[in-house]
């Protein structure tokens, strides 16, 4: 539907000059209630048209004013300070004779006081500094009409509900009150319970499992310990217009960006701790495309309109099924589509698989970055890099590139593109099989193979201590198994091949379709006999280790994150003595490790 049939002529005018002639679906089954008075519960996904959605029957009922110290007559509420600014600046762009102020903290409150001295129309801030400015005595909010909040849902769960109740009861009961959120957990249908009056409720997710995007695809990589090596990898196959990389921690947002940078990529970390001038400038540089990659911690993205971005990798599995919707749902926006990565643990599959079942999505398994796919992919990047030169900036370089032509030909140019791409060295092996770093995958073809064999044969070959094995996993065939080896050793393997005369060996570009690892029995379990912890390998010396089977200490359940069922823990000594080579994963060794 245009919205020249749903709003005023001076609306659309303005919104066609800025290239907006069509309602998305929320737009277009809201508006004709939220225009007639209506209070509202919209549901719908992020990057779906929401904050026109609710700008545009504020901006069509309420007139400019210049009465000086005049009081907002509307109020919206925004999780996060960048949501609350782009907020404000579709506000600006649609309604510019209006007088709107952004209020976040980590901003000076001097400059916000003055503004609310001088008289504003309409407020758009957190919860919290909005509650000190009313604590302040800087803000009424007694000639309100209108009262918005935006992903309500993200508000509550990081802890605005006591303040957004605050806020609401100190507005007249006759608003009009509008929320949008992409879930209604129950604090939230409590608080519309109390505040909203007989609202309608719009919802465009509905119950369905697919919760996330359907414009987006959804991917899976299993990871080993190198997961850093493996992003960089997949940032330079992709080659992003702009990605974002979610991550736990503040600690983690800037040690991942800066070892990005160190691998010749571009970064820019967002978290909470950043002042607001950092954040700013952050965010600038990324969606100017001056840096292509930002890394940033949950709460610090959320409600970021951003609709160029094509990637997002997800370093960690999403603590919840909300958190993976909505980070997945920062690409494929705006009528583009996108890519979403989730990097795993072989101690995540249950995790997984509950996730899948909690959103609906199918992720579709992707395999490592081969080292001819990273290579191509360099080569291509540093190829439109020389393109994009234009020839004035190229001329006072065109004799130094004549002789080097005429000393090397076309290996200069090929040397050239080396350097571009940061390809002056060698580059460590990387397994296809775990993504570990100084260690290759090998496969063994032969008949009936299975681990036992497999792992035998290597060890009778090469001497090596089977303790010092990595993953060994079987093709799905039973015809061939892939197993992680010292470089070395690898190289060794092939000279023997074939192996006791009939097991050839290769170094394989891809690998082939592999059998699931089974689930190992027993949990793994926090000192106190919680359920939050998972354990990442034993601790102690280098090697390739693995855990050698058994259950927690205290035996109990493990709990699964999504609200899945925990695994059974087996018994003190079950499994004692064997070791599960699927299982296993590489551990530097101390020298490897400085």
């Amino acid at each position: 539907m245009q919205f020249t049939e749903l709003v005023s002529p001076e609306l659309s005018d303005l919104l066609a000059a800025r290239g907006i002639l069509e309602a998305s679906p929320i737009q277009e089954q809201t508006l004709p209630f939220t225009l007639q008075g209506r209070d509202l519960i919209g549901r719908a996904r992020t990057g779906t048209g929401k904050t026109l959605a609710f700008a545009l029957p504020i901006l069509s009922k309420l007139t400019p004013s210049r009465e000086r110290g005049r009081s907002p007559r509307a109020i919206i509420m925004a999780p996060t300070r960048e949501l609350a600014k782009q907020v404000s600046e579709e506000f600006s762009k649609s309604g510019p004779g209006f007088e709107i102020l952004t209020i976040y903290g980590g901003a000076a409150y001097g400059p916000q006081e003055k503004a609310l001295m001088r008289g504003v129309d309409i407020v758009v801030g957190t919860p919290g500094r909005i509650i000190d400015h009313i604590e302040r005595g800087n803000l009424r909010l007694d000639d309100v009409q209108f009262a918005v909040l935006d992903e309500a849902d993200e508000m509550l769960s990081v802890g605005f509900a006591e303040a957004i109740e605050s806020i609401l009861a100190a507005t007249p009961k006759e608003r009009q009150t509008l929320l949008f959120s992409a879930t209604i957990p129950d604090g939230l249908a409590r608080l519309a319970r109390n505040y909203l009056d007989n609202p309608l409720t719009v919802d465009l997710v509905g119950e369905s499992r697919m919760q996330a995007a359907t414009s987006v695809e959804h991917l899976k990589i299993r990871a080993g310990r190198t997961r850093t090596r493996l992003l960089a990898d997949l940032l330079t196959i992709y080659n992003p217009e702009r990605a974002i990389i979610f991550t736990r921690t503040k600690r983690e947002v800037d040690e991942l960006a800066m070892e990005l940078i160190h691998r010749g990529l571009e970064a820019e970390a967002l978290h909470g701790d950043l002042a607001q001038s950092q954040r700013e400038r952050a965010l600038g540089a990324f969606r100017a495309g001056r840096v292509r990659v930002l890394v940033a911690t949950d709460v610090a993205a959320r409600g970021l309109d951003i609709p160029e971005v094509d990637l997002v990798v997800q370093y960690h599995l999403p603590q919840d099924p909300e958190s993976y919707v909505h980070r997945s749902g920062r690409t494929g926006r705006a009528g583009r589509t996108g890519t979403a990565i989730v990097l795993y643990g072989d101690r995540e599959l249950r995790d997984l698989r509950n996730l899948e079942h909690a959103t609906g999505v199918h992720f579709q398994e992707r395999g490592h970055p081969t080292p001819k796919e990273v290579r191509d992919a360099s080569s291509r990047a540093a190829a439109d890099q020389v393109r994009s030169v234009e020839a004035q900036y190229a001329e006072p370089f065109q004799a130094e590139a004549e002789r080097l032509f005429s000393e090397l030909g076309l290996e200069a140019l090929s040397r050239a593109l080396a350097r571009i791409s940061g390809a002056t060295q060698p580059t460590r092996s990387v397994s296809l099989l775990s993504g570990e770093e100084g260690v290759v995958a090998v496969m063994l073809e032969g008949n009936r193979m299975s681990v036992p064999r497999t792992v035998a044969l290597i060890a009778r070959s090469t001497n090596i201590e089977s303790r010092n094995l990595g993953k060994v996993r079987l093709s799905q065939s039973g015809n061939a198994a892939v197993a992680d080896v010292p470089a070395e050793v690898a190289q060794q393997l092939l000279k023997l091949s074939p192996l006791d005369g009939e097991v050839e060996v290769s170094i394989p570009d891809e690998l082939p379709e592999l059998q699931e690892v089974r689930e190992r029995q027993g949990g793994f379990r926090d000192r106190d006999g919680g359920g939050r912890g998972r354990s990442y390998g034993n601790s102690g010396g280098g090697g390739y280790q693995g855990n050698r089977g058994g259950g927690s200490r205290d035996g109990g359940n493990r709990s699964s994150r999504f609200g899945g069922q925990g695994r059974d823990s087996g018994s003190r000594d079950s499994g004692r003595g064997r070791s599960d080579f699927s299982d296993r994963e590489f551990r530097p060794r101390d020298d490897e490790r400085r």
